[in-house]
């Protein structure tokens, strides 16, 4: 029997193929630059990580306050944030690299997916308060 209206429906199959079996999965290599680059980038990050550390330390218990002090707080703990989210997508994707799991892939993914809205977050939100503490500044020289 075949259907006139459509075309491509007038040879319809209903058999279900199982190539899970059949396939194997390759691990992906990586290029030597990415994995040097990657590795690089942790280091960067872990050393933001200390300096914005100590600097939320220093601001919140030993140095005096004055009106800019909760603006360089609330940065340095973006940035922090913001630094600790790279840290751990670095992480994540030098693990994948190295211990080649195939069944942390689709986690993976949407890890990636949860991590680009935390970075976009609190990157935004570091430029804002960029842009506050430029205002605050401008309004006192004025």
């Amino acid at each position: 029997e075949t259907i006139t209206t459509q075309p491509s429906l007038s040879f319809m199959t209903s058999i279900y193929v199982d190539y899970e079996g059949d396939t194997e999965y390759n691990c992906p290599r990586l290029p030597v630059r990415l994995m040097t680059l990657a590795g690089v980038s942790m280091g960067i990050c872990l050393c933001g990580l200390v300096g914005n550390g100590i600097l939320m330390r220093f601001l919140c218990f030993q140095l005096e306050q004055n009106p800019l002090t909760p603006y360089i707080l609330n940065l340095a703990a973006a940035d922090f944030s913001l630094l600790l989210v790279f840290s751990l997508l670095l992480s994540a994707l030098l693990i994948l690299a190295a211990f080649c799991l195939p069944n942390f892939i689709p986690f993976y993914l949407d890890f990636v997916f949860i991590i680009e809205f935390l970075c976009d977050f609190f990157d935004l939100s570091s430029l804002g308060l960029l842009a506050a503490i430029s205002v605050e500044r401008c309004m006192a020289v004025l």
